[in-house]
């Protein structure tokens, strides 16, 4: 067991890392400064969308490894050739398209646990090994939200994984990056750690849970102050207004690097936010604040995407009034090994069950009445990814697995359609 600040035991399983303030600024308090469209990013796919009125992309997040790099090659590849075409595996739907970019859903490198390489915190050789080489065979944009190791920071820079990160997706330069040793592939200029893609189908809001344990958006300290939340709110509200002017509604997606919801056996430890050196003994589960901003905004995201854990969740959340939310956990991306589902935070496993079953709330999070979250699919056996299409009122999701040993075996592990107009599944 370890002990916190205070010199309480945490949980094996618990992150162990410490709320940290990002090292830059926000943006302007305008809304407009945290969008990137993404005609200004890749305007021949942006045409290409709006052309077809549909879009297909890629999700995916937990994709390096410091070691082995053959499982993390092996799901690029595949999203790579469905960027060529698109591909016999998946579903048989004339709407799916080539993919038109990848959302990267945290995690995009880790450090080596030996703590006896001296080169381990060499965030440029990561960067360079674990996310522009896997991926130079990925002719489309890569946009990104960080993970956990992502966010983690240091006084030095060429060590400090936040840092690297805004260097790489939140550059305020074009071009390449010192990082990138490998291709002629640009950094992003997302315009901050949290924010907004606009593309013609979609508005994809990306949230920072920072790197303490189950996520938390905004300092623990200074509940009063709540920048990332107050914006998550504003955000909601202004799409719900640009929604209700438009003929057809475009989908609001929620990206964000830990799980609200989970199946795990280890989730009431591991999405506890008052676990861990933060000891933010005050701070509400994610999945609650998500759910308090849902309601003051007026406005429900139509999917919520994260990864952190190293496997395949889909996971529904029915609503009192019948609306369905699909809260989708990818993150088989790359970094092995594939997680158990039913591993306790400690030593053994719970009894493997068959979905659907209920989520494990984690402590202080309770359901209002009427309402549920339930496990409705999973794979704890294999890497894999998220190909999403939207046309029309229909948003497909696949789940692509891979073989983890060069990508040639390819099956799809899971298939949700949800109808974007009664908001229920399909």
């Amino acid at each position: 067991m370890r002990a916190n600040q205070v010199g309480t035991p945490t949980p094996p399983c618990v992150e162990n890392g410490l709320w940290t303030p990002l090292p830059v600024p926000p943006p302007s308090g305008r809304l407009k400064a945290y969008t990137l469209r993404l005609k200004d990013a890749h305007r021949r796919e942006a045409r290409r969308i709006k052309a077809a009125g549909a879009m297909t992309f890629h999700m995916v997040g937990c994709t390096g490894c410091f070691n082995d790099h053959m499982p993390q090659h092996s799901v690029a590849r595949v999203m790579a050739a469905q960027v060529r075409e698109r591909g016999t595996v998946g579903c048989d739907d004339p709407m799916i398209r080539r993919a038109s970019f990848l959302y990267h859903l945290g995690d995009v490198v880790y450090k080596d646990e030996n703590t006896l390489d001296e080169e381990r915190d060499d965030q440029r050789e990561m960067y360079n090994s674990q996310f522009y080489q896997p991926y130079t065979g990925y002719k489309r944009r890569i946009f990104a939200i960080a993970g956990n190791h992502d966010g983690k920071q240091t006084h030095e820079k060429s060590t400090s994984a936040i840092h690297h990160f805004l260097l790489n997706f939140c550059s305020k330069r074009s071009g390449r990056t010192f990082d990138n040793q490998t291709d002629g592939r640009c950094a992003m200029r997302q315009p901050y750690p949290y924010w907004r893609l606009s593309t013609p189908q979609a508005y994809i809001l990306g949230l920072y849970s920072n790197i303490a344990n189950g996520g938390i958006l905004d300092n623990p300290a200074a509940p009063e102050a709540q920048p990332q939340y107050r914006w998550l709110v504003r955000q909601l509200a202004a799409l719900k207004r640009r929604n209700a002017r438009r003929e057809q509604p475009r989908p609001i997606l929620l990206a964000v690097h830990c799980p609200p919801f989970s199946g795990a056996s280890n989730f009431a430890q591991r999405g506890d936010p008052t676990l861990g050196p933060s000891h933010a003994i005050h701070t509400r589960p994610l999945a609650a604040v998500l759910r308090q901003a849902f309601d003051e905004s007026g406005q429900r995201p139509d999917a919520v995407f994260s990864a952190h854990a190293h496997l395949y969740q889909r996971l529904t959340y029915h609503f009192a009034d019948g609306w369905e939310l699909p809260y989708i956990v990818a993150g088989s991306g790359g970094h092995g090994p594939v997680e158990s589902l039913w591993e306790k935070c400690g030593k053994g496993r719970a009894p493997r069950r068959r979905p659907p079953f209920d989520a494990v709330l984690p402590p202080g999070m309770t359901l209002p009445a009427g309402e549920a979250a339930r496990v409705v699919a999973y794979n704890d056996t294999s890497f894999g990814f998220l190909r999403i299409t939207i046309s029309g009122n229909i948003l497909l999701g696949e789940f692509i697995t891979t073989d983890g040993n060069g990508g040639h075996v390819i099956s799809l592990a899971d298939s949700f359609r949800l109808d974007l107009a009664a908001h229920r599944l399909v």
